[in-house]
């Protein structure tokens, strides 16, 4: 479930930053239930993996600085032990693939 939740989050977060509805970090860190320096955190990791994140003081919020969306694509399969095996290269580790997010540029 925790998971999950964190999904949402990230759907919660796009929502906001699409519309330059933010507010400081503060501000928008209270709105997710989230600490401020995990909110860093968050923003970070998604501009690492290419989203295209700004901070408008006038605005006072968060904005993309191109036009983009966020695709979540998650899936839940039930695996034979086999297959674990096979995935975590011959450990029973991780039940889990990583899940990819990318964002798209609008035309």
């Amino acid at each position: 479930m925790k998971t999950l939740k964190q999904l949402e989050r990230l759907r919660k977060i796009h929502q906001y930053i699409k519309v330059a509805n933010t507010g400081t970090p503060k501000e928008f860190a209270y709105k997710l239930g989230i600490s401020e320096s995990q909110l860093y955190n968050v923003l970070e990791d998604l501009k690492i993996k290419g989203f295209p994140i700004a901070y408008s003081r006038s605005l006072k919020s968060y904005l993309y600085k191109n036009s983009c969306e966020l695709e979540i694509i998650y899936s839940v399969q039930l695996l034979t032990s086999q297959e674990k095996i096979k995935i975590a290269g011959g450990t029973l580790k991780n039940y889990f693939t990583p899940m990819q997010l990318e964002w798209t540029n609008l035309y």
